[in-house]
């Protein structure tokens, strides 16, 4: 049974389509880094799988036909978006539990075994010591590696990232990708990952997928074809008029 298949996916919003029939199976835990230009859709698929953008085809999670409520699909399905916004002082331990609010009924509180489970991510992450301070006083890199350790609280069996390392500096990028690889060798979890840093991809074991080709397909990720995607995006950026980049 596949970890994720999609069959001729159409989305995009209102008249505007900017997904045309991608397929792709992917058969085992893998880390798929979604690369692509600007507007070519590399969110909106992303955001498709969660059920905010409308579609046709199939997707199927598991073998199964994706939910269409966003309960389900968040117990197979986690997503950290481009950004998070918190603009009130709260510990990062309250933060990291948030990662179970999924999991709860309405109204009902986190426990001190939630809360445990909170910090052994922390812990596991090397970030324990940061458990007692407010988000707001934290880097960016350090508060990118708390979004992580939230999503990874919740378990699901396939995470989407959008652009998680976006103006990280070189250390945290590089905790950021070695943590979605090793969610993949030692959870067996799927990573998709939206990214524009092409370079950081040359050492890592998984797949590449271009929305930008005309017909995208999952690529072994080799530093060839890490870098002949590379090629093919500057080139199309050189010949895309500045007016619609």
């Amino acid at each position: 049974m596949s970890v994720l298949e999609i069959k001729e996916l159409v989305a995009g919003y209102d008249e505007r389509v900017l997904i045309r029939n991608l397929s792709f199976l992917v058969p085992e835990p893998s880390f798929i880094a979604i690369i692509g230009h600007n507007g070519s859709g590399k969110s909106t698929f992303l955001k498709t799988l969660t059920g905010q953008v409308p579609y046709q085809g199939q997707i199927l999670v598991q073998g199964q036909p994706l939910a269409s409520r966003s309960g389900a699909i968040a117990r197979s399905l986690s997503y950290l978006p481009q950004k998070n916004n918190v603009a009130f002082p709260i510990k990062v331990r309250e933060l990291v539990v948030m990662g179970l609010f999924r999991q709860k009924r309405l109204l009902e509180h986190y426990t001190s075994a939630d809360y445990a489970r909170a910090e052994n991510m922390l812990h596991q992450l090397h970030m324990a010591h940061l458990s007692e301070r407010s988000f707001t006083d934290l880097s960016g890199g350090e508060q990118q590696l708390v979004w992580l350790a939230q999503l990874m609280l919740q378990d699901a069996p396939i995470a989407l990232l959008d652009e998680p390392t976006q103006q990280l500096d070189v250390y945290h990028k590089k905790r950021v990708f070695d943590l979605m690889t090793g969610w993949v060798r030692e959870e067996q979890k799927t990573v998709l990952c939206i990214t524009h840093d092409l370079l950081n991809l040359l050492p890592l074991q998984g797949y590449l997928l271009n929305i930008s080709q005309p017909s995208p397909s999952l690529e072994k990720i080799s530093p060839e074809t890490v870098l002949a995607h590379q090629r093919f995006l500057e080139e199309k950026a050189a010949n895309t008029p500045s007016s619609v980049k």
